[in-house]
């Protein structure tokens, strides 16, 4: 379930409402459109139940996100949606339950009157608590990746009253506060300066307004055809190839290609992935000079299914395809999964693709990627029934795949 928050509009202050995944927000009073440039965690807070100018902020942990685990001759995954305190007070919620998701919340901004508590708990704190809930016993974990994964921080409100810590959204004691201690003289409070970074959606290299969903993470320009991502306090170009088609109908899906440098292991050409993966193919002399790339959803999808797609895409490269630099005016699904989530997941894809996973499974701790480059490929894919399918591939998509893949 995603978090519902209230944002006023940078540009004329009316009052917004965008989901936890959005990053695209258009204002229906002004019709000017903003994107959330922020790549870090974001920082909510709750919502009180009655004002209170000297409230102290609690910071917790959420993540939400998949997570993928290679055993020894296996890979298990899980969806997870957990929230830890960041703070080392045990009168706090160990967490905070459902609240985020029943509650409207407001970005936290240095404005808010009150005191904010210094986080005590790292990000890796609470990606090590997601992974215990995977209940692997007595098993070794060769590799662990977090695909499509939301770290944020959200702040619970606390007063002091009456020689007790007040919950502020249920106006109810926590503890009674001994005499003459100072309980949150342990955490330390913090010069907070976080804030949400709005970015105008104007092309940066001529100036039109840019396209996309709420919750795109590449947005384009149909003016000069060009397509830009969110880098810190800009926006960065995003190269992009297209597979031309001649059906109308046909929808555009995206996938994110990464050539690599690979440690630990020969993996230079698709020669070397085909026989480290024991593919029942056989290899071409052409193939020992082709270049290997590696090929991820780049959208949001069931775990079994981003696993399918990356293995079979990764595959199907040794099939050659016309491309070009011209984006389609229309029928493209968004890009949800940001290339530097999808760059997590190459290593689980190698594992998912080896026939033999003795001969690459022991492998994996000493294996490393460095990214040399990627780019944005295109794919059209013809409407069926029930199923989307690309033609020379032989690689298909439930339709209802995509569209609960917006939820996640």
């Amino acid at each position: 379930m995603s978090l519902s928050v209230e944002q006023d509009c940078p540009q004329c202050a009316g009052s917004l409402e965008l989901e936890e995944t959005d990053r695209l927000l258009r204002c229906s009073f002004c019709n000017v459109q903003s994107f959330l440039g922020n790549t870090g965690p974001l920082h909510f807070i709750l919502p009180r139940r009655q004002p209170d100018p000297f409230t102290i902020y609690a910071p917790y942990l959420r993540f939400k996100g998949t997570i993928y685990s290679c055993l020894h001759n296996r890979i298990e995954h899980r969806f997870a949606d957990i929230s830890i305190r960041g703070v080392k007070l045990s009168f706090l919620p160990i967490s905070l339950g459902l609240r985020p998701q029943a509650m409207k919340m407001r970005f936290a901004t240095p404005g808010f009157p009150g005191s904010f508590l210094k986080k005590a708990t790292h990000g890796d704190d609470i990606l090590k608590r997601a992974a215990k809930n995977l209940h692997i016993r007595d098993e070794e974990i060769l590799h662990q990746a977090f695909i499509g994964d939301a770290l944020n921080i959200i702040y619970l409100p606390l007063s002091i009253r009456d020689e007790a810590i007040i919950d502020g959204i249920l106006e109810s004691p926590l503890c009674q506060i001994p005499d003459g201690s100072t309980p949150f003289a342990d955490s330390g409070i913090e010069s907070y300066a976080w804030k949400p970074f709005f970015l105008s959606a104007l092309c940066p290299q001529c100036g039109w307004n840019l396209e996309g969903e709420p919750d795109s993470v590449v947005l384009f320009c149909s003016n000069c055809n060009t397509a830009w991502q969110a880098g810190g306090n800009r926006f960065s170009e995003v190269r992009v190839k297209v597979t031309p088609t001649t059906d109308k109908e046909a929808l555009f899906i995206p996938f994110w290609k990464f050539q690599v440098k690979a440690k630990g292991i020969k993996l230079d050409t698709f020669a070397d992935y085909i026989r480290m993966t024991n593919q029942a193919l056989v290899i071409q002399p052409e193939w020992e000079e082709m270049e290997l790339y590696f090929v991820s959803p780049a959208f949001k999808v069931r775990p079994n299914d981003f696993l399918r797609l990356g293995t079979q895409m990764t595959i199907s490269q040794r099939y050659t395809l016309d491309s070009s630099e011209s984006i389609p005016a229309k029928n493209l699904h968004p890009v949800t999964l940001a290339h530097s989530d999808a760059a997590k997941s190459l290593k689980t894809i190698l594992a998912n693709s080896a026939v033999s996973r003795a001969s690459v499974f022991p492998l994996l701790p000493e294996i490393e990627f460095e990214i040399k480059e990627y780019f944005l490929q295109y794919l059209p894919f013809e409407k069926t029934s029930h199923e989307l399918r690309q033609i020379k591939l032989g690689v298909t998509i439930n339709q209802r795949v995509l569209g609960y893949g917006r939820s996640l």
